[in-house]
């Protein structure tokens, strides 16, 4: 009997007859293509893997059927250094058992085994950001010293440079231990060995450091150690930058130190509403007794964030009076600002108010670019300028006192930031003359703008140079353009051109087209209004058409205007160093702080400037809502 039957592979048909079915059947799927093809797909995956997936840090991850100690040991490693676990982790009964469970095969490590691991990611890490900085076209620096539970003294050495994909990076590059006498020679010596060591001497475009006096002697020597390696492409004007966070700081304090009554009866204040619900239902009640608008909750500052004092005043300023009319009804309340000091605040609010600005923007612990610190600096400085022409001479002197400060250590001829933001394309130049402006009289203004001009050709024609010597030498330029007569011309032309043209071609081919930087500033302003704008990306799309400014914005744009990033590297080691492990070497401390950057790498999402960013560290008092929404 004959029988047709369908290949469940090709879904051909086939006859077969009975006692020869299996024969025939194991012939045609030997001739099934299909079947071949997925059996071998079969065999493929078997072999390489079961599972693939892409993990939220955009890191392909691979479970092998195999399992491989070596690369699960790397894992745990990784695992404590950038979640800052202990070593003896790995010795935990539970940690065991889970890992125990989701492979049986899986190897018990201690705790000196996994250091060692560390160690070796360490060296690893090491090596590949070594490669990274070599092809960094310049790195700007930034350091800071920190004293450890254990009273050991570290110096810590952080590199930011633009990658070449116009990526902003940021990395640790030491965190060793420095002992002391602190002086500036002594961080100059240090900082220099480490650019030794990384072989990046001759990349450092500035370095940016607190105010403090030894740290202008180290930058002067270390300036001088820079210039001595015959560097063609430091330029030591450049090279200093201050950090604008701590120069904030040290001019807004002048200003609190005059309203520290006000500040220290508000913090009170704050405080005896909060020990009591029963007093804030009170305090809400007399608000609406005399018709004030219970709106804002409460801010309790930290006295270590001048800008969290400023959030206090601005939401307990909107309760002014009501804590006059809370002060009639409740006799334990003893806290009752001044409306002297009240008026003092008023009048001085808008600078406080423009400095908060500044330093929220400056305290972000990654900047996406430098150029957006000297719009703020500006802000700051016509807040100043208005404040000074009050007629109360209280304040005036008040606010002279706080320009002065500013102009100590703004009035430097450093136009990093200048620079920086002229290489924004929605500021450009345009910006700086129409602020200019407003800070200086028409003459003064005048020739500032003409010195920064004249430092911008000046750079234009340096990094035009180091883009002939890139190039080998053969490509001209655009500001060097010219158009030379050959001498070896045909006797037919030469009959034909008079001797008064020839001069005239001459003398017209040595003047210079138009240059990039030109051509840069004339066109158009980006729009500010573009939320969607990427300043780096802008320049990444447009770096052929203009080689040579995009050169300069790849050295400025990563330059660093603060140098408060060392917070979260300091708090960092105090989470490694803490009580139960403050027996660490430092050379450990180096390399489970170092790596922890290495890896973490550019993953972690830029802060955005503009946004406040000391919530989490401001106490708010809420407002009991029942009675507030009575109101």
């Amino acid at each position: 009997m004959v029988t047709k039957a369908k290949c469940r592979f090709c879904h051909k048909s086939y006859v077969y007859r009975p006692g020869g079915a299996t024969s025939q059947l194991n012939r045609h799927l030997a001739r099934c293509t299909q079947f071949q093809n997925k059996l071998a797909k079969a065999k493929q995956q078997l072999a390489q893997g079961t599972l693939n997936y892409v993990a939220d840090d955009g890191c392909l991850v691979v479970n092998p059927t195999e399992y491989d100690h070596e690369h699960t040991r790397k894992l745990i490693a990784k695992m404590i250094i950038v979640h800052e676990y202990s070593f003896r982790m790995v010795e935990h009964k539970w940690f065991n058992i889970l890992v125990k469970w989701m492979n049986s095969k899986y190897e018990c490590i201690g705790r000196k085994t996994i250091k060692n691991e560390c160690m070796k990611v360490y060296e690893s890490e090491k090596e590949q950001l070594k490669k990274s900085l070599r092809e960094a076209e310049s790195i700007s620096l930034t350091t800071d010293l920190w004293t450890s539970n254990q009273n050991v003294q570290y110096i810590c050495l952080v590199a930011h440079y633009i990658d070449s994909d116009w990526v902003l990076q940021c990395r640790v590059l030491n965190f060793i231990e420095l002992d002391p006498p602190h002086t500036g020679l002594v961080i100059a010596h240090a900082v220099f060995e480490c650019l030794v060591e990384w072989k990046i001497d001759d990349k450092v475009m500035s370095i940016t450091l607190d105010n403090a006096s030894n740290n202008d002697t180290a930058t002067t020597n270390l300036s001088a150690k820079l210039l001595a390696r015959k560097n063609g492409q430091f330029d030591p004007q450049y090279f200093h930058v201050r950090c604008a966070a701590h120069i904030v700081n040290l001019v807004v304090n002048d200003g609190l130190d005059q309203i520290e009554g006000l500040i220290s009866d508000l913090r009170n204040t704050v405080k005896y509403f909060k020990r009591s619900p029963s007093r804030l239902y009170k305090f809400v009640e007399v608000c609406n007794d005399y018709a004030i608008k219970v709106g804002k909750c409460l801010s309790l500052d930290v006295k270590k964030r001048w800008n969290s004092t400023y959030k206090m005043l601005d939401t307990c300023i909107e309760y002014r009076s009501a804590f006059g009319y809370y002060a009639q009804v409740d006799q334990n309340y003893a806290w009752k600002p001044t409306e002297s000091e009240w008026n003092i605040y008023e009048k001085i609010r808008p600078i406080l108010g423009e400095m908060a600005g500044a330093t929220t923007a400056f305290s972000g612990s990654v900047y996406p670019t430098a150029n957006v610190f000297y719009p703020y600096i500006l802000k700051v400085k016509i807040a100043l300028l208005k404040a000074k022409n009050y007629k109360d001479p209280y304040l005036k002197k008040m606010t002279a006192a706080m320009l002065d400060k500013f102009d100590k250590y703004w009035e430097e001829k450093n136009n990093v930031m200048v620079i920086a933001t002229i290489l924004d394309p929605r500021f450009k130049m345009r910006y700086i003359q129409f602020y200019f402006s407003q800070l200086y009289d028409s003459s003064r203004c005048e020739q500032e703008v003409a010195d920064i001009k004249k430092e911008l050709e000046e750079l234009y024609k340096k990094h035009e140079l180091e883009q002939c010597r890139k190039m080998g030498g053969s490509s001209s330029s655009s500001t060097t353009q010219s158009t030379s007569s050959s001498k070896e011309t045909t006797s037919s032309v030469a009959c034909l051109v008079s001797s008064e043209f020839q001069s005239f071609l001459e003398s017209s081919a040595s003047e210079s087209s138009k240059s990039e930087l030109l051509i840069y500033l004339d066109e158009a302003n980006h729009p500010l209004h573009d939320k969607n704008f990427n300043l780096l990306h802008y320049w990444k799309v447009n770096a052929l058409r203009f080689p040579v400014v995009s050169s300069m914005a790849k050295k400025f744009l990563a330059v660093p205007a603060s140098s408060v990033l060392f917070e979260s590297t300091f708090s960092c080691g105090g989470r490694i160093l803490d009580d139960y492990r403050s027996s660490l070497k430092p050379a450990t401390v180096q390399a489970l702080v170092c790596a922890s950057s290495w890896i973490r790498g550019s993953k972690s999402p830029p802060i955005i400037l503009g946004e406040d960013g000391d919530d989490g560290d401001i106490e708010s008092v809420e407002l009991p809502s029942s009675v507030v929404e009575s109101n």
